[in-house]
């Protein structure tokens, strides 16, 4: 019995029927985990046994705390788009999409299996939202990108995990392929208007702490402030004044790992639906998100509707209740195995004070010498 399994069976008794883990659980969707003594006071559980809880037990069980930023509300904007590079292109498709990454505004992209495509969503300021259908246009007449899609996002919704449906003696999800669930609540996430666009209000000192929670939401200020060589006070100020009160975090998502988030028996997908009349699209949206498996959906401009799929060891049986749901619901859906995948935090160089986004220095040219210095070797 591996150590996570040897925790999982030794608390088991105390968290399946334990009514305080579970508001625990429910203050910590809520509040997330940097306020203890709010949670402590909501939930009735003394202080030192909530830190107990969301520093050790938590963890030990295999239960992970996202923060999600609305970077709609930061002045951003999201964009997916599909590549498909070709023979030659592919060599550096990886160097191309870390350089956006690194020095844009490029946020994940994975590499779809078994093809020379990659699903890449970008972050930008709707003013530069136009480049990178710039760059892809460019990177096809260099005979690097064969083709592509891109379209914008206008909704993503953050699906909290089913953990009533845990059995942590087993490590896995008690669920059968006929089960209708009901879903547990969603983080959502919405186009900014006109308005909020032209208006939003974030700093670098937001931002730093922005970044640092997304990586950790556990991070202390205190290590954010010395990170930054910025007084620790300040930060509190921020976070409150600016973060908390503007709405700049969408919400913290539980989830749950217990064979760790790098387990190599994880499985990886995305789905693809394509156009769905609204009100079937938002009935759908809810119905899938009842999934443990489904982590989130990106609802795009042309009603088509992409879920990320993450499956821990029970491969079959998730994929057979999720297909009923897609039957239940009158849907199809095209899936695409995730090969590999890297995520990026927003970049700090590409905000400065005073001025806000900064223009995204995209160079076709650049990356058609590389190709050729690539092909050459």
């Amino acid at each position: 019995m591996t150590n996570n399994n040897f925790e999982l069976a030794k608390t088991s008794k105390n968290v399946n029927h334990n009514g305080e883990f579970i508001k625990l659980l429910d203050a910590l969707k809520r509040y997330g985990p940097r306020n203890l003594s709010l949670i402590s006071m909501l939930t009735g559980i003394p202080r030192e046994t909530v830190r107990y809880k969301v520093k050790k037990q938590l963890k030990n069980l295999g239960f992970t705390i996202q923060m999600i930023p609305n970077f709609y509300r930061m002045g951003l904007t999201r964009l997916c788009a599909r590549l498909s590079f070709t023979r030659n292109g592919v060599n550096i498709a990886k160097n191309i999409l870390e350089e956006l990454g690194t020095n844009s505004y490029l946020s994940y992209y994975c590499k779809i299996a078994f093809s020379n495509d990659y699903l890449v969503l970008i972050n930008p300021p709707s003013k530069w939202a136009g480049m990178f259908g710039e760059l892809f246009n460019n990177l096809r007449d260099l005979g690097i990108v064969e083709d592509f899609e891109m379209n914008e996002i206008k909704e993503v919704g953050y699906p909290h995990v089913t953990y009533s449906l845990f059995n942590f003696e087993r490590g896995n999800w008690e669920i059968s392929e006929e089960d209708t669930l009901a879903c547990q609540g969603i983080i959502t996430m919405q186009k900014a208007s006109s308005e909020e666009k032209a208006n939003y209000l974030i700093d670098s000192v937001d931002l730093a702490i922005i970044i640092e929670l997304q990586i950790d939401a556990f991070t202390p200020l205190t290590r954010v402030a010395s990170n930054i060589s910025r007084d620790s006070r300040l930060l509190r100020y921020h976070f409150q004044e600016h973060i908390v009160r503007k709405g700049i975090i969408a919400g913290y998502v539980l989830s749950w790992f217990p064979s760790g988030k790098d387990a190599p028996n994880l499985s990886r997908m995305w789905i693809k639906i394509d156009q769905l009349p609204a009100h079937k699209l938002g009935e759908f949206s809810r119905a899938i998100s009842s999934s443990p498996f489904c982590k989130f959906y990106q609802v795009q401009e042309d009603n088509s509707l992409l879920l990320y799929l993450l499956i821990d060891r029970q491969f079959t049986s998730a994929i057979r209740h999720l297909s009923n749901v897609f039957k239940e619901h009158g849907v199809n859906g095209k899936p695409f195995i995730v090969e590999d995948a890297t995520l990026f935090t927003p970049t700090k160089e590409m905000f400065k004070d005073g001025y806000g986004w900064l223009k995204p220095q995209i160079d076709s040219t650049k990356i058609a010498h590389e190709l050729r210095a690539v092909m050459l070797h």
